[in-house]
């Protein structure tokens, strides 16, 4: 067995994830990069910013820059899934060679999160990319040429059964529940304010213990896990685009503590809030 661990600092990361029993992911995370994700074997719960989606074997999860995301288990079966990372930096002598396409904006897209009206034959395709981009070791330039290619192929074509599907008019698959989203509402207009289970519960004229189940069996995340998302999200675009100091940004996040913000903050993305100011200016500079 291997604990899935991202890794921030490179701009293309894939490797192969199993697990004998259920497995469950400490904490949500978000960074600057895209990720395919295809499930081998069993079935998990998969949280992406407000939504979260059954996914079976044979299915992908695609999801954008910065997009919040978690997995967790359905049942206690053995379960692996190949995970892939990449930055738009890594394919830019592709997208500079073809500036008619598009290769990364459908990834992001809410009705392309889960991608699981693929018939057999375009599962085993990607799945066998998958394993091929694995399999391709070396840093010679014929290594990185073959990945980069690779990879750029298998967007195309994922993006080509993502509008078939939209076609066909299959379900999204996202787990909704009616309650559920007006407390995903609430939190979105309060997350800057001091926020509790008693207190969201009371809102909604509900128990606490109610709340707590309801949402946890509904998106795979605990109440304050799903307000740390959120608050985690709004720092990353006030380190982004303010000079605001770190402790301000907390506060402005709806963070009680700086100490508490940092640590929440490098449990999601990787990096400290300091390290992520530096990495977002250097991915983006000369933008």
């Amino acid at each position: 067995m291997r604990e899935y661990t991202y890794s921030p600092h490179v701009d293309f990361f894939i490797e192969y994830v199993g697990y004998e029993t259920n497995y469950e992911m400490s904490t949500f995370h978000t960074h600057h990069k895209y990720e395919i994700y295809y499930e081998v074997e069993g079935t998990r719960r998969y949280f992406i910013e407000d939504a979260a989606y059954i996914v079976n074997a044979g299915s992908v999860i695609m999801i954008g820059e910065n997009q919040i995301h978690k997995t967790g288990s359905v049942g206690d079966g053995p379960s692996s899934r190949i995970v892939c990372n990449f930055s738009a930096e890594y394919l830019q002598e592709v997208v500079d060679a073809f500036p008619e396409l598009d290769f990364f904006t459908f990834l992001g897209q809410e009705e392309n999160h889960l991608l699981s009206n693929i018939t057999v034959k375009q599962q085993n395709y990607v799945y066998s990319v998958l394993q091929q981009l694995i399999a391709i070791q070396g840093e010679e330039p014929e290594s990185h040429a073959a990945r980069k290619m690779l990879l750029a192929t298998l967007l195309l074509q994922l993006q080509k059964m993502c509008e078939t599907q939209k076609e066909l008019g299959g379900d999204n698959g996202r787990v909704t529940n009616r309650i559920v989203d007006q407390i995903q509402s609430y939190i979105a207009e309060h997350y800057a304010e001091k926020l509790t289970l008693t207190g969201i519960a009371s809102q909604f004229y509900i128990s606490p213990y109610y709340l707590s189940r309801l949402f946890k069996k509904t998106i795979n995340l605990s109440l304050i896990e799903y307000i740390n998302g959120v608050r985690i999200k709004a720092a990353q675009s006030l380190i982004e685009k303010t000079n605001d100091s770190i402790s301000t940004v907390a506060e402005k996040a709806g963070f009680m503590t700086s100490a508490h913000f940092r640590r929440v903050f490098k449990d999601a993305t990787g990096l400290s809030p300091q390290q992520y100011r530096q990495y977002f200016k250097r991915v983006n500079k000369g933008n």
